[in-house]
């Protein structure tokens, strides 16, 4: 069983990814720590270095091996969910769960981190990046609303209560 948690920066991937897998006694990853790992980097400095294409290469390819995982809850990167095939990989090795939140709640938590964001320099831009990404985000095999009042471990509770529950199986049922 793998959880792979999809959706813009700023939605939670990683907080509610871990507090999910907490919830279903399954351990945790995050890809872009993943990346950064790997790279002895972080990904700013890959993108400055190396550019976005090389970032993405590297992104897919530490995607790729979460194949060998049994099971796992897994934080993909902001931009991970908005390639063909990496939608494909993803869905035929689990479940993916789309954090939708609105552009502004999104922008309001990134806030004064959007420098280190190689993304989100630019709050125009990101906008209209945000917008292209949703229509893949939805593409999600479920959909979770982030309410701003809501804890990480309250949404990570409602995400167990409407996971199917095959995905269940191996952990808390």
């Amino acid at each position: 069983m793998k959880v792979y948690v999809v959706g813009f920066m700023g939605a939670g991937k990683t907080t509610i990814g871990r507090e999910l897998a907490a919830r279903i006694e399954a351990p945790f990853f995050d890809l872009d720590e993943m990346v950064e790992s790997s790279e002895q980097m972080t990904i700013k400095d890959i993108f400055a270095a190396h550019g976005e294409p090389y970032f993405r290469k590297r992104e897919r390819d530490i995607l790729r091996a979460t194949r060998y995982l049994e099971r796992g809850v897994v934080a993909t990167g902001g931009g991970t969910f908005t390639f063909e095939e990496n939608i494909q990989f993803i869905q035929s090795e689990g479940l993916s769960v789309y954090l939708s939140a609105p552009y502004s709640l999104l922008r309001a938590r990134v806030g004064e981190k959007a420098a280190e964001r190689p993304m989100f320099r630019d709050d125009v831009v990101a906008h209209e990046l945000f917008q292209s990404r949703i229509r893949f985000y939805r593409m999600s095999d479920m959909t979770v609303d982030i309410r701003e009042e809501e804890t990480p471990g309250e949404i990570a509770e409602r995400i167990v209560l409407e996971m199917p529950k095959r995905f269940l199986a191996g952990g808390r049922a």
